[in-house]
């Protein structure tokens, strides 16, 4: 894999990595890569014992669409990992399609409480949430520290 890295300006540095370096050239038949609508998935897309959506559900037009879908691509018992540092933004999600981050009925609604009220009949959540640091490094002198929160839901049979 090749790819630059923003260095400052209109400056990059390149590199190369190779699974071949990381001792991992023999799993290279296991993997494909795909692209595609998270809230419009194709058919194709289904059997997996787990589903990670890392950084996702904040950033789609239609979070609730996916959640309500993604039991139906795993397998019995199959689980669903979440990650998201729960940044609601109109930008990227109309505030209408929002799953948390605001007051209903006058009280504080988080996205957990959504997640729970979206997943809660069809999936049970494995234990508490766990917060995951996480740095994106915008320029080599500048990084971006977030905290997501990390939830694991279990399909249930």
């Amino acid at each position: 894999m090749r790819y630059t890295l923003p260095d400052e300006g209109e400056l990059v540095t390149y590199h190369e990595h190779t699974l071949a370096e990381l001792d991992l050239a023999y799993t290279a038949h296991k993997v494909e890569f795909w692209q595609g609508d998270a809230c419009n998935l194709k058919e194709l897309f289904t059997g997996f014992d787990l589903v990670l959506a890392a950084n996702l559900i904040d950033r789609l037009y239609a979070p609730r669409r996916f959640l309500e879908s993604v039991a139906s691509r795993l397998n019995p018992g199959g689980l669903l990992v979440l990650s998201s540092p729960y940044t609601w933004l109109e930008e990227y999600t109309k505030r209408s399609e929002w799953i948390g981050g605001f007051k209903k009925d006058g009280e504080s609604y988080t996205t957990l409480d959504g997640l729970k009220d979206i997943l809660g009949e069809r999936f049970e959540l494995v234990d508490v949430p766990q917060a995951v640091p996480f740095v994106i490094r915008e320029t080599r002198r500048k990084h971006q520290y977030t905290e997501s929160e990390v939830t694991v839901w279990k399909l249930k049979a």
